[in-house]
């Protein structure tokens, strides 16, 4: 969808992109071609797409044949979608759910983990919210998953990926859990309005080897310890209170004054094997 579309679509339904979502639409009509099939997206697989926006990813998933759960949080946005699809949602191509997708306790909201639980394993494809990007891809870890491709904003990707300043505790949990790649690099005139950083795509491929729900909990608790003064020296912190963790990673050689985005992934990933 261009940009000239794009404008006319939000005014003759009364909208303006809403700040408090932080709403930047992909007006690059190659580049949103191209997503569903750098994401592998093959007909009959099951998508959930974040902040559909006024549709323009939507349209091209529906396009190649997916079976597309949007969920949209902004009310005017989810009354265009419904008036735009109605035929894919008369058919059940797709559903439209209107709702803040991220409940509490690392949940999604109860639609969404009743639709992630009554089918074969989804795909993620999205363009996400800034605003959520951390807090979503936490909820990933220990999920069955057949892959995800989400455009973020650059820094959080490359974050995610342990590019930047060491390693995360979203970053270890997600290099468990999944292969993880930042892709294309995007500017800020490919969005409107546009915004103040660079954009890439985050890609996720999940491991034959990944933790599940409850290894990751476990791994996910050490981690809130071992990373709460990040700074400072990692395994005094663990020994009070994660002993176990701390003979484990130190019986895998990690010295007396290791900070805990000194220790690599797989590192981690060796301890809880000797846990469990």
């Amino acid at each position: 969808m261009r940009l000239g579309e794009l404008r006319a679509l939000l005014e003759a339904h009364g909208l303006r992109p809403n700040p408090r979502f932080g709403q930047n639409f992909l007006v690059d009509p190659a580049l949103l071609t191209s997503i569903p099939g750098d994401a592998g997206v093959v007909a009959g697989e099951r998508v959930l797409e974040v902040g559909p926006g006024a549709g323009a990813l939507t349209a091209e998933l529906l396009r190649v044949g997916a079976q597309v759960l949007a969920v949209e949080v902004d009310h005017g946005l989810a009354g265009l979608l419904r008036e735009r699809f109605a035929d894919a949602l008369a058919d059940g191509s797709l559903q439209l759910l209107e709702d803040d997708v991220l409940a509490a306790h690392e949940r999604f909201a109860a639609e969404v983990e009743a639709w992630w639980g009554a089918g074969p394993p989804p795909r993620l494809v999205a363009n996400l919210p800034y605003a959520i990007s951390g807090p979503f891809l936490g909820r990933l870890p220990g999920r069955p998953l057949l892959g995800a491709t989400l455009l973020l904003q650059r820094e959080v990707a490359r974050k995610a990926c342990g590019l930047d300043d060491g390693w995360s505790p979203l970053g270890v949990r997600l290099a468990l859990a999944f292969h993880t790649r930042v892709g294309r690099r995007l500017p800020p005139e490919v969005f409107w309005p546009r915004p103040q950083v660079d954009s890439a795509f985050l890609h996720l491929e999940p491991r034959a080897d990944a933790p599940g729900a409850a290894a990751d909990a476990r791994l996910h608790a050490a981690l809130r310890v071992a990373y709460a003064q990040r700074r400072k020296r990692l395994l005094p912190r663990l020994r009070k209170a994660e002993p176990a963790w701390a003979e484990a990673l130190v019986a895998l050689g990690v010295g007396e004054d290791a900070r805990a985005e000194e220790v690599a992934p797989e590192t981690w990933h060796r301890a809880l094997h000797a846990l469990s």
